[in-house]
């Protein structure tokens, strides 16, 4: 057998499971043979040992929480907070329920409410007029913004074609030069 096959049977061997009868005596004639997968099960059996020895500590103190009375004094003012918070939460639903708008200006304190809410006449959407015009805007931008970077583009081509040929005229003035001299 392969380290591989017995590296994922080596809890069966820890723990003394039952297998078949030739799997579990090619698994201890490959452990005789093999050094590092004997080595392996040492190291589980240790690890096994040393969990059984292990002994939860008691916590330092007792976790249980005592249930405390309350004064009189102190459940009267705990229930007029409780009181009070939930008559708060209900004025505040009831003020989100009847849309109610806070504002402060220059003016002063502004605040309205109403039961249903008034509609915009402003609205939230483009007609498909108004779209085709964004498009057709958006697609102008472009289309301008292509046509100047290709003009661009060219200017640069010309301007280096025009360098390359001053350079070549200069090349040929020298070259004919040299050849007058030589002559």
């Amino acid at each position: 057998m392969r380290c591989d096959d017995i590296q994922e049977r080596l809890m069966e061997a820890l723990y003394d499971e039952a297998g078949g009868a030739q799997e579990n005596a090619d698994l201890l004639a490959h452990l005789r043979t093999c050094t590092a997968c004997r080595e392996q099960l040492d190291k589980l059996k240790q690890t096994r040992d040393y969990l059984q020895l292990w002994k939860d500590e008691p916590p330092l103190r007792s976790t249980a929480i005592g249930r405390r009375r309350l004064s009189a004094p102190r459940d009267w003012n705990w229930r007029f907070v409780r009181r009070a918070a939930i008559a708060a939460m209900a004025v505040i639903c009831l003020l989100a329920l009847a849309n109610m708008q806070v504002s402060w200006n220059k003016d002063g304190f502004y605040f309205r409410t109403s039961l249903f809410s008034a509609h915009n006449k402003e609205r939230d959407y483009y007609t498909k007029n108004e779209i085709r015009e964004l498009l057709k805007r958006a697609l102008d931008d472009s289309e301008s913004r292509v046509n100047e970077t290709n003009y661009l583009m060219m200017q640069r081509a010309l301007d280096t074609i025009e360098q390359d040929r001053w350079m070549d005229l200069r090349l040929i003035r020298s070259s004919a030069a040299q050849k007058r001299n030589s002559n």
